[in-house]
């Protein structure tokens, strides 16, 4: 009996071991979209949909998406937990999910998740982890969970969790089974139980078997005949007879131990589905197959650790592992037997196969550059003929022919050879010397002959004596070339060549078809086949299937889903007179009678391959085909291949349209969520653009669906489509029908799915609509009749307004052109004006304050030409008649410089004025003179607008085309609907009322012309601002010069502070009579001149320039200069505004402020004409100001007048006349510390002790000081600025004549009358008796 049980067993690995390779697996993982790779729990709902329950997620797969369901965290609508252990379906087509973390229902109508916990309350689970969901008849839903069962009943929401109450031990429940409405079966970690339920009390008696009582009872599943079979953790398979109530050992333990079983599946064909944490067994009629992880084999299991097991509705069974996700297996998986190249003895060395030779249980392949592969079809071990092993020449091969144990091997480029199958040696070769250094393709042998194909020299054949004869071009072949060779039943032989196809008769006469002689050109003939009928058949290149009919070659045309087949590459017939092809769309089975393709069968179908090599096939015995391809070998019984009979409904998943609305679809009844399961939805007006996607869950050659479908309404015809969505777009409203049916692989047809689809009409086009146009017509026409009566009186007003407009018109022209010509007028009294006055104040040699006022009317004059010149710009930008005058410059010194204008009105205001730019210098072309109203109008906007305090920035930017200039205050803003006002002229915004001056008063029309001005130059200014919190104005100019016309570019423009014009004027009016010493030399005889400019030419040439007159110092910037001043005390000092570290309005006002030089007159140079210039220039103390370029005789003129106005200041000090401090003011701090002077003097001119340390003392300042500041305004030394004093005042009481010459000594703080007389008859050139007689009477 042992002996029997090890034979028994032996051959059941036997018959397991061969039937391995008839069970291959699709597989379905996360690289397909599962959210995770251990697939635990697999359920089909009743749409046909998988729902497959991963550690990470619940997956529902139709056959082309899954989707994925996850823990939402407080989302109670959500799954309770992502881990999942169990699935069921329950009477009402609901899923239920057991996790780690309780249970879980979906209801796929409303597309939502319930969740039932374990809570305090005792109506709850018994433990969150479900490891079991079952339902029951009753439609109860039976938990097992790690704490027992729970029994709930979804019609009162309660449950029942006693069924082990009474045992000490904690139950841990597998599997539960109904045996029938009143009996179970419970599988657990402590045995099987037996649960019976009372008929009238409705408790449930629980049993316990007593064997296998300390085992695992992981699964249960029904074996047919009241008998059941039990999965065991480590005692197999248990069987369980339910009218015995006999619980058994399964034969199948008998013969192999199989451990950790995990589930089990009876399929449809009565096969034992084992699944265990070793891989899958199978156990069918006695015979076990073991199935596991092959890693050479892509259709092997993926993983070997078992976690599910399913059997769907087509039949395939659905093998859930532990990280290798989910592999399907259908029996048309199992159609094809492929073998490939994997490095091992189990496959090919090489994957292109050229020809095919069998003997016994052996198969000789012949590859392209593995040699000769040798397969056993017992063992499918491969053993392999190389030139690297043997003495094959040549592995490269393309023909094989077996004659007995002779296999004739024809190589590329070696010619023939031989080798003995049996003796496995190999043997003289055949026709070396003619056969030497060619290919041989193709091998034949009739009687005693043998041909040989060569591609090179036609066809070789030699006979039994030796003879060899050669068939060439020569002879009558379309080509030496031959690729194949045939013999018919009449015995003539067919030659199948690169360029044709030849008949050869015995007596070597040549027929040729498929060739055309003119032309010399054929069909390349790959294969040929003579049939059972004697037909032959011919496979071509390009040219497809040809079938010789009456003596000719008729084409076969081959058509498979709107494409032709055009390549044939080998021809063989079955045993039922099937033709079987392969060319590069696969392997098709032809019948010949009516020439219809029955199949194609391709790569998605299971084959190694689409694409297949030339008289690469053999028909072995039990109609068993091999077709050799460019991938390897497909082996295939043609009685035995299975067709794909399941095709279930088609599924619509979505409906997307264009409109928002939301959708509302309906079953036949109620309204839905899931459009799965509607019937009917309706669309609005808006949606009737609209995608409707479907699927067929079908799981087997999912690439190998296709589907049909229509909308009733619109069309008749049935569409194909191998994608799953159809488009329409309907114009019309109506009722539409979609119908839609899926094609599986093997062209079974499911039933048609409908849904219905209402298209509303739109609002426009419904019986209420017509109802509202028919009153607005009625409308309408009452209006029309109403504005008929009306027009004639609308016409009448119209010409009224017209010509009111055009009097309007007329009469602002008049008032627009009267101001134009007042204006003018006005031009010619202030030039008169202004011409004098300048010339007066050229020359003025009167007192410093008579000066200055002489200066306020110049500005005041000027402002008011100013703005009459403001006004006839205006009046030209109205008539179009402003012109362009631009050049190149560098716009950043040219803001800069109107910055530094209102430097000092920012310091008096305490403003925070700043400039900021991206570059020292942009190069611009602009028209100077008009810019600079535009940023003096802006600036002097900001300061108007502006409280003092506040800040004003000035900002410049640029990029590649732009320059951009921003001018922001923090004043009053402008409100939102003005903003688009202020640049209309006389629009005023009101100003500040703290910064009423020069800098505010406005006409406006300043922001009309800037806007003007700006767009002349093809710029852009906006404006943004926010109420009570400023304003922000940003000019945009263009960059380069490809914007402007050549007539609006000056070509010779010359900078300021070029020197050339300088030096032309010398040329042109022969200023110089000597030539200059360019040597510095100091005389002090001379007046010194402080130089501060910047710009190192035009500085040398004004201090050339002065030398002939003056000492000459040069400063390049305003902090040297302002050193330079304190250190040399300069007589004058000529400055330049704009320059680096200290401009020269700042360096003006430090001068002024500062008493060791506050008593030094400057002279500013400009380059900008504004008055705001002489205005700044006086608020900083500057003396006077000089407009760059600037005419030297005026400079000359203007340092010399200032030299000599010094010079006589200091003259009249020294005169008998009388002199009050008023008369000697120069600045601000000099007018102070002088009037102090003088009257430090006065209070002590009686006080004989005042002396030099004492006047010091009072005034402030140190003696050197006193010295130098009192030189400069007098030209005398301190004392005799106090004898002076003293003298005026005794010359004042002697005329008066009321004291004596003692008393009036005294008077004046002198002790000796005779010294005092002696000094004033050194002033007055008399004695004091003198002077006083002649004021007596």
């Amino acid at each position: 009996m042992h002996r029997i049980s090890i034979i028994l067993l032996l051959l059941i690995s036997i018959v397991g071991t061969a039937q391995v390779n008839s069970f291959q697996f699709q597989h379905l993982s996360t690289t397909h979209g599962l959210s995770q790779s251990s697939a635990i729990a697999i359920e089909q709902d009743e749409l046909g949909q998988m729902w497959i329950g991963t550690r990470d997620g619940l997956n529902v797969y139709d056959g082309h998406k899954i989707t994925v369901f996850k823990s939402d965290g407080e989302n109670i609508n959500s799954l309770s937990s992502s881990d999942i252990l169990s699935l069921e379906k329950d009477q009402n087509g609901q899923i239920w999910i057991g996790t780690y973390n309780g249970l879980n229902r979906y209801n796929p109508k409303t597309d939502t998740f319930t969740r039932f916990l374990k809570t305090s309350d005792k109506n709850s689970l018994a433990s969150n982890i479900v490891q079991e969901v079952y339902a029951t008849s009753d439609g109860n839903m039976w938990i097992g969970t790690s704490k027992g069962l729970s029994i709930y009943n979804p019609k009162n929401g309660t449950y029942y969790n006693e069924i082990f109450a009474s045992v000490q031990q904690e139950v841990v429940v597998y599997s539960v089974i109904e045996l029938s409405p009143k009996s179970y079966l419970i599988g657990t970690n402590l045995g099987l139980w037996a649960v019976q339920k009372e008929q009238i009390a409705g408790d449930y008696e629980v049993s316990r078997f007593k064997s296998y009582q300390n085992d695992d009872i992981t699964d249960i599943v029904p074996a047919g005949k009241n008998r059941y079979f039990i999965g065991t953790k480590s005692s197999g398979v248990l069987v369980y007879d339910r009218l015995s109530k006999e619980l058994q050992s399964f034969e199948i333990n008998e013969y192999s131990k199989i451990d950790d079983i995990r589930k089990l599946r009876l399929d449809k064909d009565d096969r034992l589905w084992i699944g265990s944490y070793n891989g899958i067994y199978i156990y069918n009629k006695g015979q076990l197959s073991h199935l596991t992880n092959n890693i050479n084999d892509p259709y092997s299991l993926e993983k070997n650790s078992v976690k599910a097991l399913y059997e769907d509705a087509s039949g395939s069974i659905w093998v859930g592992t532990y990280y290798g996700g989910a592999n399907i297996w259908n029996e048309a998986n199992s159609n094809f037997q492929n073998y490939v190249q994997n490095g091992t003895s189990k496959g090919l060395n090489y994957p292109v196969v050229s020809s095919i030779q069998s003997k016994d249980n052996q198969l000789f392949i012949g590859t392209e550059q593995g040699g000769i592969n040798v397969l056993n079809l017992n063992t499918k071990d491969f053993t392999y003929l190389t030139s690297d092993n043997s003495n094959l020449l040549e592995d490269n091969i393309k023909a094989l022919y077996l004659d007995k144990n002779l296999l004739y091997i024809g190589t590329f480029s070696n010619g023939a050879e031989l080798y003995n199958v049996d003796t496995k040696q190999f043997l003289k070769s055949p026709l070396t010397s003619i056969l030497k250094d060619i290919g041989i393709y193709s091998i034949l042998k009739s009687g005693n002959h043998f041909y040989y194909g060569t591609f090179g020299k036609g066809v070789v054949s030699q006979d039994a004596t030796g003879a060899v004869t050669i068939l060439n071009r020569e002879d009558g072949l379309t080509s030496d070339l031959v690729r194949t060779l045939i013999f018919d039943n009449q015995g003539a032989l067919w030659v199948g060549t690169q360029n044709g196809l030849n008949r050869v008769d015995k007596n070597n006469q040549i027929i040729n078809f498929l060739f055309d002689k003119d032309q010399d050109a054929g069909y390349d003939v790959l294969h040929l086949f003579e049939d059972s009928k004697n037909t032959i058949w011919a496979g071509t290149k390009s040219q497809g299937l040809f079938k010789k009919e009456n003596n000719q070659f008729k084409k076969v045309p081959l058509q498979w889903a709107d494409k032709e087949i055009t390549t044939i590459h080998a021809i063989i017939e079955d045993g039922n007179g099937m033709l079987w092809m392969s060319s590069n769309q696969g392997i098709l089975k032809l019948n010949k009678d009516n020439l219809q393709i029955l199949s194609l069968n391709q790569q998605k179908d299971g084959l190694v391959g689409n694409e297949f090599s030339d008289n690469a096939v053999l028909r072995l015995p039990q109609d068993q085909l091999v077709f050799g391809s460019v991938s390897g070998i497909s082996s295939f019984n043609t009685t035995k291949i299975r067709t794909d009979t399941y095709a279930p409904g088609v599924l619509i998943t979505n409906f997307r349209t264009t409109g928002d609305d939301v959708l509302k679809y309906n079953d036949s009844k109620d309204e839905v969520e899931n459009i799965a399961f509607a019937k009917a939805l309706k669309i609005g007006h808006n949606q009737r653009n609209f995608t409707i996607e479907f699927t067929m869950p079908s799981y087997h050659n999912l690439t190998s669906k296709t589907y049909e479908y229509r909308l009733n309404g619109i069309e008749k015809e049935w569409n194909t489509t191998v994608e799953n969505k159809a488009t329409y777009a309907i114009q019309n409203a109506g009722d539409y029908t979609f119908e839609v049916r899926g094609v599986n692989g093997d062209g079974i047809k499911s039933e048609i799915t409908t849904l219905s689809i209402q298209a509303k009409p739109a609002p426009w086009y419904s019986w209420w609509a017509f109802i509202l146009y028919a009153l607005l017509l009625s409308i309408t026409a009452y209006i029309l009749l109403s504005i008929l009566k009306s027009r004639t009186r609308l016409q009448e007003e119209l010409k009224f307004e017209q010509i009111q407009l055009q009097r309007n018109r007329g009469i602002n022209e008049a008032k627009l052109q009267f101001f134009t010509n007042i204006s003018h007028e006005f031009r010619t009294p202030l030039t008169l004006i202004l011409g004098p006055l300048q010339q007066l104040l050229s020359d003025y040699k009167g007192s410093n304050k008579m000066y200055k006022k002489l200066l306020i009317i110049e500005s005041n004059a000027q402002q008011l030409l100013q703005l009459i010149n403001r006004l006839m710009d205006f009046r030209k930008l109205e008539k179009n008649q402003f012109e362009l005058q631009a050049a190149e410059g560098n716009i950043v010194k040219f803001l800069k410089e109107i910055y530094l204008s209102f430097k000092e009105h920012a310091k008096l205001g305490e403003y925070d004025y700043d400039f900021k730019t991206s570059d020292d210098e942009i190069l611009v072309y602009y028209d100077r003179d008009k810019l600079e109203r535009v940023f003096f109008n802006l600036i002097s906007n900001a300061f108007k607008f502006t409280p003092k305090g506040g800040k004003i920035k000035i900002k410049i930017s640029k990029d590649d085309q732009h320059i951009y200039i921003k001018v922001k205050d923090s004043g009053i803003g402008i409100e939102n609907e003005k903003q688009e006002k202020v640049f209309e002229r006389f629009y005023e915004v009101e100003s500040h009322k703290e910064n009423a001056s020069i800098y505010n008063q406005g006409t406006g029309i300043g922001l009309n012309i800037v806007k003007n001005i700006v767009q002349l130059h093809q710029g852009d200014v906006t404006v943004d601002s926010t109420p009570d919190k400023g304003s922000s104005f940003l000019v945009t100019l263009i960059l380069g010069k490809e914007h402007l016309t050549d007539q609006q570019i000056i070509t010779d423009f010359k900078f300021s502070d070029d020197v050339s014009q300088y030096t032309e004027q010398l040329e042109n009016h022969h200023i110089l009579e000597e030539p200059l010493n360019l040597d510095f030399s100091n005389d002090d005889d001379r007046s010194t001149v402080l130089i501060v400019e910047d710009n190192t030419s035009l500085r040398s040439f004004m201090a050339q320039l002065l030398k002939r007159s003056y000492n000459v110092i040069e400063a390049d910037n305003g902090e040297d200069a302002f050193k330079m001043a304190v250190n040399n005390n300069p007589d004058i000092i000529v400055s330049d505004v704009v320059m680096p570290k200290m401009a020269g309005t700042e360096l003006c006002s430090k001068i002024k402020k500062d008493v060791r030089t506050s008593h030094i007159p400057v002279v500013l140079l400009t380059s900008r004409s504004s008055l705001i210039y002489k205005l700044e220039g006086l608020e900083s103390g500057a003396d006077d100001y000089l407009s760059k370029p600037f005419d030297i005789n005026e400079l000359q003129l203007r340092v010399k007048n200032l030299l000599i106005y010094k010079d006589r200041l200091k003259e009249k000090f020294g005169s008998n006349d009388l002199f009050t401090p008023e008369e000697i003011t120069v600045s601000s701090v000099d007018d102070q510390l002088m009037k102090k002077a003088i009257q430090i003097v006065e209070d002590n001119i009686s006080n004989d002790q005042f002396d030099i340390p004492t006047f010091c003392s009072d005034l402030g300042v140190s003696r050197t000081m006193l010295f130098i500041k009192v030189k400069a305004w007098t030209n005398f030394t301190p004392n005799e600025f106090i004898q002076h004093f003293r003298m005026k005042r005794a010359a004042q009481l002697l005329e008066l004549g009321t004291l004596n010459i003692s008393e009036v000594s005294y008077k004046v703080g002198f002790r000796n009358p005779k010294y005092f007389s002696k000094c004033f008859q050194k002033v007055y050139g008399e004695t004091p008796s003198v002077y006083s007689k002649k004021f007596s009477v």
